[in-house]
């Protein structure tokens, strides 16, 4: 038993676990369970899930929290659930009804029209009800206590929204949007384009980077799997593999490790193309993740450099 309890704990050791949030809970305290269930000290997901939404939420596990950083910018796909004819002050249906209108005019080639529209650069302003901070206080404390104040508007991206279905008002959707997007901020807005109103009655998040709703495992599972199914758990290797690699030389292992920038004779191999503002994962000779660097030349100027000179500026070590 004891052997079997040390195999899952190593296992899970600085590793990603692809939770399912049901709805309900906040993303916060699905970490503090997964920290108690698992007995790890250290634990952080990737990209809030509001309490009403539900689906995946990467959580990383031990030293993997240092890879948050590089995970939380990449873009989300959810599946939508939006009800035509009321807005509500929350912009979903945790809220209380503000505005009612008729939509009997609305059809679903409407519908579908205004989700093209919406594709592509927008603006979008972050609701009252949301975790964004003014002053160091989060909105939403302040919009529970009747407080509204001017927002600006921030820049999202919809890559693609998909008219799915319709029963009545309720129409399904699917959304790839950038990171800090507000699904229900973009149901609010169709609404206010029809002139009916429209909030989100329901949201499930259903991938980020590798992370999907296949792989994704529940928290009443999750006991089990770290046993019966170690494949739930996912390798910073594999879930930091989108980012382009470089090779180091073995005798410049220990000055990445020790926080040390990296000159260009420390180079064994490299992507074809880079350029500063690139995150790229460093490997040794086993293929282990050491670190994660930026250029400060792209490869043109690279080949232009002594090999003395700096050519990588450390962004994160990721091993001790």
């Amino acid at each position: 038993m004891k052997k079997s309890q040390e195999s899952s704990r190593t296992c899970i050791q600085n590793r990603i676990v692809n939770l399912y949030k049901p709805q309900g809970p906040t993303s916060f305290s699905m970490v503090n369970q997964i920290k108690k269930m698992l007995g790890v000290k250290k634990a952080g997901h990737i990209g809030t899930l509001d309490p009403m939404a539900e689906g995946i939420l990467p959580i990383c596990l031990g030293q993997s929290t240092r890879i948050i950083q590089f995970l939380s910018p990449l873009s989300k796909y959810y599946q939508c659930t939006m009800e035509l004819g009321s807005a509500t002050d929350t912009q979903d249906a945790t809220g209380k009804v503000v505005s009612t209108g008729n939509t009997s005019g609305v059809t679903n080639d409407q519908i579908k029209e205004v989700f093209q529209r919406f594709t592509g650069k927008q603006k979008q302003v972050p609701p009252m009800y949301s975790a964004k901070k003014n002053n160091g206080i989060p909105l939403y404390k302040l919009a529970r206590n009747g407080i509204t104040i001017e927002r600006k508007p921030i820049p999202v991206h919809f890559f693609s929204i998909e008219f799915v279905s319709r029963s009545k008002n309720r129409v399904n959707f699917k959304v790839h949007c950038s990171t800090g997007t507000y699904i229900r901020t973009l149901c609010h807005d169709i609404g206010q384009e029809f002139g009916c109103g429209a909030h989100m009655s329901g949201l499930v998040r259903s991938r980020v980077g590798i992370f999907d709703l296949e792989s994704s495992v529940k928290l009443d599972a999750l006991k089990e799997a770290t046993v019966s199914k170690p494949d739930v758990f996912f390798s910073v290797e594999k879930v930091l593999a989108f980012l382009p690699e470089i090779r180091i030389k073995d005798e410049f292992v220990k000055q990445i490790i020790n926080g040390r920038a990296l000159p260009k004779s420390a180079l064994k191999a490299l992507p074809i193309k880079f350029e500063p503002g690139m995150s790229l994962r460093v490997l040794n000779g086993s293929d282990s993740i050491l670190a994660i660097v930026e250029p400060l030349v792209n490869q043109d100027q690279f080949d232009q450099m002594e090999s003395c000179e700096i050519a990588f500026k450390l962004q994160r070590v990721l091993v001790n």
